[in-house]
């Protein structure tokens, strides 16, 4: 889609079709959404969490953001919110998992590489992707031989860990109330990779 034109038309198409067999779950969300699961991905237009988990309206709760990426806690005040987000789906949804899912040709990541090179991207972008920092020079420092792919990984580790610094995630994470998953979906392939939590790798879930 490339013009509101479009957009209005795909919701007329929306109305005609989906709508038409899913009026009843719309009519039920109207009152309200209880979501076991929260979605931390990527703002990339190419990968989408309900559509890579095929799931129906009011199944998750999704926050997108450039380079799916979870501040640490901070409560001295400012604008937090994806923190926001996430208090909500936590302390008000009460969801039993947070996924935090990274993807391929990360256009957030491509930002921290850049910026390793001392050409930093955007007057937003950059200080955002900061968050990486740590991540990518422990990635640069390794030489791998795919340094987007590595720190994409490893930005999804990142947020997780920076989830936790959150005190209403760690006391449910420990009472196990919630539980914290990673993800990375490679674009071109459609393959979605699930990562261990002990060890930290990502696996192939075949289809």
């Amino acid at each position: 889609m490339r013009t509101p034109e479009e957009l209005l038309e795909g919701y007329r198409a929306f109305r005609r079709g989906i709508y038409v067999d899913q009026a009843k779950l719309y009519e039920k969300l109207g009152g309200g959404q209880d979501p076991d699961i929260m979605v931390i991905g990527c703002a990339d237009s190419r990968a989408d969490p309900s559509d890579i988990f095929n799931a129906a309206p009011g199944q998750l709760f999704v926050v997108r953001n450039v380079a799916n990426l979870v501040p640490p806690y901070d409560d001295s005040g400012g604008l937090h919110g994806v923190s926001a987000a996430l208090e909500f789906a936590v302390t008000a949804l009460e969801v039993k998992h947070i996924v935090v899912m990274g993807h391929g040709g990360c256009g957030g990541v491509s930002a921290s590489l850049s910026a390793a090179d001392n050409r930093p991207v955007g007057t937003f972008v950059a200080p955002w992707v900061k968050l990486l920092d740590s991540a990518r020079d422990r990635v640069l420092a390794g030489k791998p031989d795919d340094p987007q792919t590595s720190l994409e990984f490893e930005g999804v580790a990142t947020s997780l860990k920076n989830l936790m610094s959150f005190p209403f995630v760690a006391e449910r994470v420990e009472r196990g109330d919630l539980t914290l998953h990673g993800a990375w979906f490679a674009i071109a392939l459609g393959q979605l990779h699930w990562r261990d939590a002990d060890t930290g790798e990502f696996e192939l879930i075949e289809p």
